[in-house]
């Protein structure tokens, strides 16, 4: 995936503001570098819909901003009682946030032309003007999850694919389907639930589950880590970095056994000189070379 500069945050939101397609790219939280892993991010979902007289609620995914970083964050909203709930759901997404200061990455003259479930899976179909998306990779990847993590809240929905005026390949006006917004193609949908931009998340992935501290949550010194872990000699490493990648604390832990051991500890860190983001990274050291082995990595906002 590639990596472009960061828009300004307050660029960023005067743009979304006045209805204009995002340009640019949206830039992560900088990250340690290390042997890679692949890091989801689990949460206990909001209730998908409920119905109240003549209303529906639905919960959708917005995308907002905190010093340049990027991430999603569940908004509830009410309907009107429709039977395409699914579909409102996603023209729900397109109209935008009612809370100032979120977007979304949809275009707002994009229209759902259907959505079909069918064993679990959710096609839907867009306008041509879906394609008119001009934002970075980071940007498509919040893009794709809001409207996948939208429609796989409902429990007859797990995967969801999209067409563009009822096709996933070929070309329309000059722009080819499967190309999507320019970075994040659809040759790998279906598409499945991705957490790991969602504000306040569970980090879990095959080595280690992060019950704190959460994603893109505010933490301060001394920082509780907890939860479970699956690592040789039920050894690892926290390390907490600032937005430059300096390091304020880097403490080994021991969890109860190296077997989805359960782990609790206390780590102080220094303050940084740059305020802001920064990444709690989890790692240990190969048994084999030595190397860092990353288990998981999270980032986070310092009080």
């Amino acid at each position: 995936m590639k990596r472009s500069v960061a828009i300004p945050v307050t660029f960023f939101i005067l743009l979304a503001l006045a209805g204009i397609t995002l340009t640019g790219c949206l830039r992560p939280a900088s990250r340690q570098r290390a042997t890679s892993t692949t890091t989801t991010v689990t949460t206990t979902a909001p209730t998908t819909s409920t119905t109240t007289g003549k209303e529906i609620t639905l919960t959708l995914y917005f995308v907002e901003s905190r010093d340049d970083v990027m991430f999603l964050v569940p908004e509830s909203r009410s309907i009107p009682k429709t039977e395409s709930v699914a579909k409102a759901a996603v023209e729900g997404l397109i109209k935008g946030s009612e809370q100032s200061g979120r977007v979304s990455i949809i275009p707002r003259d994009t229209k759902v032309l259907s959505i079909k479930i069918t064993n679990g899976l959710a096609t839907v179909d867009f306008s041509k003007e879906v394609l008119n998306a001009n934002t970075g990779s980071e940007g498509e990847a919040l893009g794709i999850a809001q409207i996948v993590d939208t429609l796989t809240n409902f429990p007859t929905i797990s995967k969801v694919k999209f067409l563009v005026e009822g096709r996933d390949k070929g070309k329309i006006d000059g722009r080819e389907i499967q190309d999507w917004w320019g970075h994040i193609g659809l040759a790998d949908q279906p598409f499945s639930r991705n957490e790991s931009l969602v504000q306040g998340g569970v980090v879990k992935t095959g080595t280690i589950t992060v019950d704190s501290p959460r994603a893109f949550t505010v933490i301060s010194s001394p920082l509780t880590v907890k939860g479970r872990a699956t690592v040789f000699e039920a050894r690892f490493n926290v390390r907490v970095l600032d937005k430059n990648n300096k390091v304020l604390a880097d403490q080994p832990i021991m969890a109860q056994n190296f077997q989805n051991g359960p782990f609790e500890e206390t780590i102080s860190f220094s303050k940084s000189g740059v305020p802001g983001h920064g990444t709690v990274f989890f790692y240990f050291h190969s048994p084999k070379d030595g190397s860092e082995v990353t288990m998981a990595s999270l980032t986070v906002f310092f009080e």
